[in-house]
């Protein structure tokens, strides 16, 4: 029995080592056959592989060398850099200056800079955080760069199509402005990779070598405010006549909201009425979202916006001020803020001094003179030289330096603020008409006429039947002209007015048959400058107020080169109009035909226009060398009842016609 069990366990093992040798033999095939076919091919894997090694050697090696070169020139960069410290020890911004056409000086930009230095903690904590908020929100956070803000101003402009945001930190802005200009000038704001790396590298070395808060504090001192004011300290005096540690909530918002453009959001120097303001409240909101940060609540960020800020009076030493902060905006918008700020640029403009010291004594003494009884407060003139639409003078209100009186609201330029015009923009209808088949004897009704559902009544409220063209634009009956406008169509007299000049109306507003008595808004300066084209014979030229500019180093970067400009109406139909503006066939039938004439003779032509209210008084009044624009009214559009342009604006204008007579030859 145990015999028979171990031939069977035997025969059971025999069997078992059995299957073993053959699933080893099985194997063994197996790996000699992957092992034959692997050697068929390792030939060719062998010399992808060399291939590979080489081109990954090639390749280390080409990252090394341009390691190394970076690291060489990133050295040479960095080796031409100016230390962190001298941050302390700066020297003065060069000063641009401003004069006018015979080298009078205007104003000085940044000239003697107006700045005292305050310590960063003796300024309330709202302050710093509206500054803080709107330059460069992380400020505490990042190293010297805001990667959040790179990638949305990146994404942003590439939306666009153009830079029109940008990410510099509060650190790139203080090293730009500051050491970068004082060694490499105007190349600081130059838009190239090697200006930019140069930028990281030092402002890295700022922010190894000063603390947070001492960035902050040569930040503060160091901006500008706009003028002559640089830091927070001047700016403080100057806008609110107190220390910057007694600024309140929304009076440090506004200011903030300065630094980005000062011509743009200064409530001093902005020609914009709401801007400023608009500013002012984006700031307050974004310290809100950032309240965590910021520290303030809601009920103080309503009780900023609604707090009514008092400015102190900006006196200083500035001729025709309103005309230099236009030809700052311009400065700016072609060069940019920070060259215009600290470059020392010399800039001769177009103005005459002279002519506008009259301009302004006239708009002082008229308003007072023909408005007062009437509710007239303010006043504005523009002075063109028509042979080559330069301005010659530019008086923006009555008083630049009154903002207490808000029919006057001094700071803001009527000139080139956007106006009803009244019947003053009657010619632009009649020259289309004119180009149409009209002549000025051509016959148009002025009787009772409904249009549709507009009814029109004539200024005097009389009717006079079938009269001529030009009977009807020198008596300014209203019926007629809204008669021929319907005629020949509201784009003719749109596409007349773009053709002169005007750029505020375009034909896809609406606009209906008012058009023709003025409805439509546009600037006293374009509207202006469109009368010069009559009074040249119809040539246009582009308005212009600078002549010349020069560099720090005397090289002249700019010329008005605007040559003859180019024929944008026949000389015929300019010539029946002036016919009618300048009365050539001595009809003497223009309301207050004396003020036109000069040592009793017709020397000067012009059309005048009174608005609904009336809200706006204006005359445009020309001859061959000049060129005339006076608007009259309220900066708050209280109406004026009983004033007329004849009775308030065009005096004045005779007036100061009389005072130049000398220099500018009277031709018609």
């Amino acid at each position: 029995m145990v015999n028979s069990t171990f031939k069977q366990s035997e025969s059971k093992k025999n069997a078992g080592l059995l299957k073993y040798r053959v699933r080893n033999s099985r194997k063994k095939r197996t790996r000699h056959n992957f092992t034959r076919k692997r050697k068929k091919k390792a030939p060719k894997e062998n010399g992808v592989s060399k291939f590979f090694i080489v081109f990954s050697g090639a390749i280390f090696f080409l990252i090394i060398a341009f390691v190394i070169w970076g690291a060489l020139y990133l050295k040479h960069l960095e080796n031409s850099l100016p230390e962190p410290y001298k941050l302390v020890d700066r020297t003065p911004d060069q000063t641009t200056i401003i004069t006018d056409r015979n080298g009078n000086e205007l104003y000085k930009i940044y000239a003697d800079q107006n700045r005292k230095f305050v310590r960063l903690d003796e300024l309330p904590e709202h302050l710093k955080w509206a500054i803080i908020s709107t330059e460069d929100r992380n400020f505490y956070e990042h190293g010297g760069f805001d990667l959040e803000a790179i990638i949305k101003s990146a994404y942003i402009n590439f939306v666009v199509g153009d830079i029109v945001r940008g990410a510099s930190t509060i650190t790139q802005q203080l090293v730009r402005n500051t050491l970068m200009y004082d060694v490499f000038g105007d190349e600081a704001y130059e838009e190239t990779y090697t200006r930019k790396i140069k930028e990281i590298l030092l402002t890295i070395q700022v922010e190894n070598t000063l603390t947070k808060d001492e960035i902050l504090q040569m930040y503060i001192n160091e901006v500008g405010f706009g003028g002559v004011n640089h830091g927070i300290q001047a700016a403080s005096l100057a806008y609110f006549n107190k220390d910057a540690k007694e600024l309140t909530l929304a009076e440090s918002a506004m200011l903030a909201g300065v630094i980005a453009s000062p011509s743009n959001y200064s409530p001093i120097y902005s020609e914009s009425f709401d801007l400023p303001t608009r500013r002012q409240h984006a700031i307050l909101n974004a310290m809100l979202r950032n309240k965590e940060m910021t520290g303030v609540t809601e009920r103080q960020i309503e009780k900023a916006k609604n707090e009514n800020l008092k400015y102190a009076p900006l006196i200083t030493e500035i001729e025709a001020p309103h005309f230099v902060f236009h030809v700052k905006r311009e400065l700016e918008e072609i060069y940019g803020d920070e060259l215009v700020a600290r470059g020392g640029l010399h800039v001769k403009t177009s103005l005459d001094l002279s002519t506008q010291k009259i301009a302004q004594e006239e708009i002082a003494k008229g308003i007072p003179q023909y408005g007062h009884k009437w509710n007239v407060h303010n006043g504005a003139m523009i002075v063109l030289d028509p042979n080559t639409n330069q301005i010659l003078a530019m008086v923006g209100s009555i008083n630049y330096w009154e903002d207490s009186n808000s029919k006057i609201d001094g700071n803001v330029n009527i000139t080139t603020s956007r106006r009803q015009m009244g019947s003053s923009v009657k010619p632009y209808t009649y020259l289309a008409a004119l180009q149409r088949g009209y002549t000025p004897n051509s016959i148009v009704p002025d009787k009772p006429i409904t249009f549709g559902n507009y009814r029109v009544r004539n200024w005097d409220g009389k009717h006079f039947g079938d009269i001529t063209i030009r009977q009807a634009l020198i008596q300014s009956r209203n019926i007629p002209a809204v008669y021929v406008l319907r005629t020949i169509g509201i784009d003719a007299f749109v596409n007349t007015a773009q053709k002169m000049g005007i750029t505020t109306i375009n034909p896809e507003q609406y606009h209906g048959l008012s058009i023709t008595l003025g409805t439509a808004e546009m600037t006293l300066l374009e509207h202006s400058a469109a009368f010069s084209i009559f009074a040249n014979g119809g040539i246009k030229r582009p308005i212009s107020s600078i002549l010349e500019i020069t560099d720090s180093q005397n090289n002249v970067i700019y010329e008005n080169n605007t040559g003859g400009g180019h024929r944008v109406f026949d000389e015929k139909l300019i010539n029946d109009i002036n016919w009618i503006l300048c009365d050539l066939g001595n009809f003497g039938d223009q309301p207050q035909h004396h003020l036109y004439t000069l040592n009793g003779r017709r020397m000067l032509c012009g059309k005048t226009g009174t608005t609904d209210g009336p809200r706006d008084l204006v005359s445009i009044t020309y001859h061959k060398n000049l060129v005339v624009g006076i608007w009259a009214g309220n900066n708050n559009n209280v109406p004026t009842p009983g004033a007329w342009s004849t009775t308030v604006p065009l005096p004045i204008s005779h007036s100061f016609f009389q005072r130049v007579a000398d220099k500018y030859e009277a031709e018609i």
